[in-house]
Order: structure tokens, then sequence, then C-alpha cells
């Protein structure tokens, strides 16, 4: 089993651990006086040279936090091959003391207010997010919308679609907006169907508790097919999406046999249960450096998705755990996939 990128990773740990020392040192107390003060040219001062260090096309922003401290986020910025960089920032963050004021994120939070936003436009345009309208039709466990605001004929389809994704990061958070949210298209028609952002909040945080429970944790789809060796049945988690775990960049195909069959080359109760407490121990030896995230079962074999931080041991831990299977040898394969595209159909 081998690992790409490792040495990136070192690297790009090697600049994370900079700038957590200088925030511990100086950083924090250094920003938290020129917030008091209401300096937002020393603000930017102080954090964009450190941020740009770690990687340049990092976003950033100040506000207040959700437990009523201050908030700094560092994000990725639009762009998903930075999303790995971010979370690993975000996971080398001083554990909370009870005393420090200062709280994290790699993601935009959602806005209290919506309706009381206000965007610009690059060319300096103002867009009152209170006269933005939504139309939003699910798809499997997405919403695909369609945004339009009065100002939108007066914009080029590039704008129109930046003010677009910037409205709905506004509405429901960045990380709500790329785990809940498909297609996007920004008109200049008013549609029919139409609604306001507050609406779309809500019926998000309906669809949301369809398929992710008070913990947090998302729920499992069964899906079902047919391929020239026999039926196929699958299972995925709900939402499956990078963003649940961006550090985790490589994915691991696990080719298991199984020995014991049902219908058609399906597993029989005896074979499912094995399969299943082999699942439970890889769920346990990766821990929080890697994770199943769906498998798929035909004809004698079960495959298993799991995605790992490559920065970590996870990769040969799982290696160790599939090792002793006695239904046959385990063929794995790693592949950097920080887009999770090897899992994509899968989505539900």
């Amino acid at each position: 089993m081998r690992i790409f990128g490792r040495r990136a990773s070192e690297s790009d740990n090697r600049r994370i651990t900079a700038f957590w020392t200088w925030w511990t040192q100086k950083g924090a107390l250094a920003c938290g006086a020129a917030l008091e003060a209401d300096d937002q040219g020393a603000l930017v001062t102080l954090l964009a040279k450190r941020i740009d260090a770690i990687e340049a096309g990092l976003s950033w922003e100040v506000g207040p936090g959700p437990l009523g401290g201050r908030l700094l986020v560092v994000s990725a910025g639009g762009n998903p091959d930075h999303r790995a960089l971010a979370r690993r920032w975000l996971l080398a963050a001083p554990e909370p003391d009870g005393v420090s004021p200062w709280e994290f994120s790699d993601q935009r939070p959602p806005v209290d207010d919506p309706v009381e936003a206000v965007l610009s436009t690059p060319s300096g345009a103002a867009i009152p997010l209170a006269d933005v309208r939504v139309a939003a039709r699910q798809s499997g466990a997405r919403f695909d919308v369609t945004v339009f605001h009065p100002a939108f004929p007066d914009l080029a389809e590039d704008a129109r679609l930046q003010v677009a994704f910037h409205a709905l990061d506004t509405t429901l958070g960045e990380s709500s907006t790329e785990l809940w949210i498909g297609e996007v298209e920004a008109t200049t028609d008013l549609p029919r169907d139409a609604f306001g952002l507050e609406a779309l909040r809500s019926a998000v945080g309906n669809l949301r508790k369809e398929y992710v429970d008070a913990d947090g944790n998302p729920a499992w789809v069964l899906l079902h097919g047919e391929s020239p060796q026999g039926p196929v049945i699958a299972s995925a988690v709900v939402p499956l999406h990078p963003v649940i775990a961006p550090n985790l960049t490589h994915h691991v195909g696990v080719m298991v046999p199984y020995v014991g069959f049902a219908e058609r080359g399906l597993p029989s109760a005896a074979a499912l249960c094995e399969l299943a407490l082999l699942e439970d121990r890889l769920t346990s030896t990766l821990g929080p450096d890697g994770r199943v995230v769906a498998h798929e079962t035909t004809n004698g074999v079960r495959l298993l998705h799991a995605y790992v931080d490559p920065t970590t041991s996870a990769p040969q831990r799982l290696e160790e755990t599939v090792g002793g299977w006695s239904h046959g040898d385990v063929v794995t394969r790693v592949d950097t996939d920080p887009a999770w595209d090897a899992v994509r159909p899968l989505r539900a």
C-alpha cells in the first residue's frame, strides 16, 4: 500500500505549526487588541501575512462565535484543493481552555439574519439579500436551486453566479451549502414558485433532519442494482461528500472476499455478520484518521470504500486490520482522491 503526497503534507504541517506557535505566543493577544481598538487595518496586517504563509488563496474572516466569543475562520475560499489544508489548520488549533475568547472554524458560518445582509458585486453594486428569491427542487438528498435578484439583469453571468453562491453561503453557511445544495442556477427571470432565503434555510434544515441525527451522525442508505456479475447491494453514508472530512484525501478500496452465499451470489446471513464485524473493526482502528463511507457487495466480494488522512498511520492500521481475514486474501488499493470521486456514483 503506497500513500502519495506525504512530503507535501509534512511541509503543510510545518507551516500550520508555525501559525499556531505565533498565535499562542503573541497573535491572539495582538488580534484581540486590534478588535478592541476597532482597527481593521491592524487586524488585516496581523492575519493576512500569517495565513498567506500557510497557503496563498486561503480565505479568512473574524466575527462573533457561536459560543459568544470571537470566531476566526480560515477556509478553502471556494477552492476544493484547499479544503484539506484548512481542516488540518483547524485540527491543530488550541483546545478550548475556558479562558481564551477565541473560537475557530474552517467553514464560514451562516449569518443570524440573512434578510439583513447586503452583498457587493465585483463592480461595487449593493445586493440586499432581502430581495433574493429562490426556487428549489429536491433531487435525492440535495436541493437544486434557481436564484433570482432584481439586479441580475444588469450583471454578467459570472457575477450573477458569484452573488448566488455568496447568498447561499451567507444563509446556510459554507458547509451546508456544499452538503445540501446541488445544482445552482442564477436567473434573470423571477421563478413562479420562488420564496425567500429564510424559507430556504428552513427547507434545508428539514432535509438535514432526514439524514443526520441530533448528534451529527449521518444516516446510511441502501441501494440496489444489477451488474454483469449479478445483483449489487450497496450502502453509503448521507451526505457522502468530502466536506464532512476534508482531511481524508486518500481513497482506499478494500476488496474483501466472502464465503457463504445466499441467492445469486449475495452473502449469507453468517457472511453478512462477519463482514459487518470487519467493518466495525476498521471503524474502530481508523478513529478520527479515517472513515468507511460506503460498500458494494456482489458475486462473492464486498468492496469497502474508506477515506484516510495520509499524514497519519491510518493506512497502515487499516492494512493490519484486514490482514487476518479468514475468507481469503484482501486486496487494497490507495488513490489520491480529495474530491471523493471514487464514491460519486453512490451519492444519494
